[in-house]
């Protein structure tokens, strides 16, 4: 294959990756985001958690795990935390997705790497990169004034807490967040979830 026609491919990649849409949207917006939206405001948070609290995790490395965290995604689209049934799959779903992606692009075995050392949360920085991608819609829904995400998918605040409580206590750094977070939803649940 010549050196365009393999950048070609890999570019047909991200713009499958863009093409993801996920549940989560911007506050009080009614456009869903696509999964690269997603991942360069995981790159963008994660740095700036980095720089806020003088955190001494390798920069480079929180970079390549956040661009790469959700690039099976391109394959296996994106499974929402509220599917229940789609979550039972979801891990054979990724599974294949990640073999794709090995025998189209086995020439960038860094991404490969990359996306396999993310998997495995094996350092801190795929840890915290992790956690904070727990964090982030969340983070967005909790920011919504006329409306409700989470009213609209009808999770509860019960679901909501046991499918993230876990993954994000994984990291430290980004559990003080996480903490003020659900303070902050508590006081409104009414207004977030359905009683």
């Amino acid at each position: 294959m010549s050196k365009l026609k393999s950048l070609e491919s890999f570019m047909q990649l991200l713009h499958a990756v863009q093409n993801v849409e996920r549940v989560a949207r911007i506050p009080d917006e009614t456009k869903r985001r696509n999964t690269a939206e997603h991942t360069f405001e995981l790159a963008m948070v994660c740095w700036y958690i980095i720089e806020e609290n003088n955190l001494s995790l390798d920069k480079e490395k929180v970079f390549k795990y956040a661009l790469a965290h959700d690039v099976i995604e391109a394959y296996a689209g994106d499974t929402p935390a509220h599917d229940v049934e789609a979550q039972k799959h979801k891990q054979e779903k990724e599974a294949q997705a990640l073999r794709k992606i090995e025998e189209k692009f086995s020439h960038f075995m860094e991404l490969i790497n990359t996306i396999h050392a993310y998997e495995a949360r094996s350092d801190l920085e795929s840890i915290f990169v992790y956690a904070t991608d727990k964090l982030i819609d969340p983070l967005n829904a909790s920011m919504e004034t006329t409306q409700s995400i989470w009213k609209e998918i009808d999770m509860s605040y019960e679901y909501f807490r046991l499918y993230k409580d876990e993954k994000i206590a994984l990291s430290p750094e980004i559990q003080p967040y996480w903490d003020e977070l659900c303070e902050k939803l508590e006081k409104n649940k009414a207004f977030f979830f359905h009683e």
